[in-house]
């Protein structure tokens, strides 16, 4: 509950400072405590169109920085109209190697914040031996130098 108690502080102060916050908790307390405020949910995979999809990495990487750069502009902040922007589909950030900058750049301010929900499974799940899988992969990518202002755990 500490993690709970530190984020709802957090939304409480009268402006921000470029806060990108990586949420590892239930998705429950987390809408629980964004219900009182202005709190948008952008799911990176409504950045690409299913029907004219990008030919290879380079311009599927292109393309998403375009259009979320685009998105995040779309979004008012203001001293009247503080934002919390959910982030949906953080891991295609990790994927098309795109960091936080364009966060930084276009959405966080003194009036704009940013929540990366990341679920983290304690279940051992059995992989194939083809499989390579690093369940601290997406962690260690979004704490690493220049991401996530601060991490906050919830065991919920």
């Amino acid at each position: 509950m500490k993690a709970l108690a530190e984020l709802e502080k957090l939304l409480r102060q009268k402006t921000w400072d470029k806060e990108i916050v990586l949420w590892l908790g239930p998705d429950t307390a987390l809408k629980d405590a964004l219900s009182k405020y202005t709190a948008h949910e952008l799911d990176l995979l409504d950045l690409l169109d299913p029907n004219n999809l990008p030919s290879d990495d380079n311009d599927t990487r292109e393309r998403m920085i375009s259009t979320l750069r685009h998105r995040l502009q779309e979004l008012n902040t203001t001293a009247g109209k503080k934002i919390v922007l959910v982030l949906r589909s953080a891991a295609l950030l990790a994927r098309y190697n795109l960091g936080l900058k364009e966060f930084y750049d276009w959405f966080c301010s003194d009036f704009g914040m940013v929540v990366v929900p990341l679920a983290h499974s304690a279940d051992e799940t059995a992989w194939p031996e083809a499989v390579v899988f690093d369940k601290d992969r997406l962690y260690n990518y979004f704490t690493g130098t220049g991401m996530c202002s601060r991490v906050l755990t919830d065991k919920g």
